[in-house]
């Protein structure tokens, strides 16, 4: 099956047309999201990319993409097929009248696929072996949370994710084999602009806990979504044991309340080729794809180049009439539309996206738990979540 998810998001990814994909000198980063339903496998999300933006070019409309690695946009495009299918006629949701929420139909699954490691703490293990990594990685002690010693004569992968500056722990400033430490919180470097964005690991250890879905579509959910596999290219350098301790063995012990939970990836690695894998001879792509399964639009594929759609000009952003439909303020819209829907008491004209988010209450106090487990995260100025839809 893994082999068969590997594929098929490959064959999505040739599908697409050229433009903003990845000249033969660069290379990207392709993650999907591939539904299992009824034994039928097919792709309903795509992202590639690599690149974030800066603190000081955040946005306080919503418009602008802060995080386009390929995971994120691949989440984001999930997140806008999810709310295609927010209807009687969906293919994947089965409605409850009474609760006027949704309800995943049975025997259906979602897989991660991705063609690079999660940056983080995913990307950091030990260059001896991959296959047998040793206990210099892993924390002796599953209830201490010391950060474990690394012998001086082992070389490591690395992460270009860097740990937050209010963390109790730091990367050591020497660039030694000692130089990263396990297990922490990191954000994604930015070129002489530092970015708010919290690292693939850190995110995807977020969902596996917490749901694909986010917190405003949790209030139409009778329970969260979670993936059940991650499949991975041979090509990247990878460490089942590093994902694990990045997705999980961190976090042991947390204790979410229902209806969330810890949910364990079925981890694979295939053999397949991907023609835009990182190289010393390639440079980074500048741009980011969004594609997600919407049978009512043409087109639901979207270019992005600096956390804006390509092309689109100052005013037309200022204006929000270029504004990409995974971004913050266009979710936040089909939100609001879909209260109006399914008349909803608790939507009001003036309701900013933070208001939205704190809706759903019990997901929120469950990332209240999680977040105080990891023991730092980002925090971004209130100012940036208060635009209204």
């Amino acid at each position: 099956m893994h082999s068969q998810i590997a594929k098929l998001s490959l064959d999505r990814f040739k599908t697409l047309p050229k433009t903003g994909k990845p000249k033969e000198t660069e290379w990207t980063v392709l993650s999907t999201i591939v539904k299992q339903q009824d034994y039928q496998l097919e792709v309903v999300a795509l992202g590639t990319g690599s690149k974030c933006i800066g603190r000081s070019k955040l946005c306080p409309r919503g418009t602008v993409i802060n995080d386009s690695h390929a995971e994120v946009m691949c989440r984001r495009a999930f997140v806008c097929y999810l709310y295609s299918e927010l209807n009687l006629e969906s293919s994947i949701f089965n409605f409850n009248k009474e609760k006027k929420q949704y309800v995943l139909k049975p025997n259906l699954e979602f897989h991660f696929f991705t063609t690079y490691v999660p940056c983080g703490d995913a990307a950091i293990f030990s260059k001896q072996t991959v296959e047998d990594i040793g206990e210099a990685l892993l924390f002796e002690d599953k209830n201490d949370c010391t950060p474990p010693k690394r012998k001086k004569t082992d070389d490591i992968y690395r992460t270009g994710a860097k740990c937050l500056n209010d963390g109790q722990i730091q990367d050591s400033k020497a660039d030694g084999p000692d130089y990263h430490v396990l297990g922490l919180v990191r954000t994604k470097p930015g070129r002489g602009d530092p970015t708010s964005s919290v690292s693939c690991s850190d995110k995807l250890a977020k969902w596996c806990h917490l749901g694909i879905q986010g917190s405003l579509l949790m209030t139409f959910l009778e329970k969260p979504i979670y993936l059940s596999t991650f499949t991975i290219l041979s090509t990247t350098p990878f460490c089942e044991e590093a994902l694990n301790r990045a997705m999980f063995s961190r976090l042991n012990d947390v204790s979410l309340t229902d209806p969330f939970s810890r949910h364990l990836l079925a981890v694979s690695v295939v053999n397949c080729e991907f023609d835009y894998m990182k190289n010393k001879g390639k440079t980074a792509c500048p741009s980011s794809l969004s594609w997600y399964l919407n049978r009512e639009v043409l087109s639901s594929l979207e270019i992005v180049v600096m956390g804006r759609k390509q092309g689109a000009t100052k005013k037309q952003m200022l204006s929000g009439k270029s504004a990409l439909r995974i971004c913050k303020a266009e979710i936040f819209k089909s939100f609001a539309k879909k209260c109006i829907e399914l008349k909803l008491g608790f939507l009001r004209e003036k309701m900013t996206y933070s208001m939205a988010k704190a809706l759903c209450n019990v997901y929120k106090e469950n990332k209240e738990i999680l977040l105080k487990k990891f023991g730092t995260w980002t925090r971004k100025d209130p100012k940036l979540l208060e635009f209204t839809f």
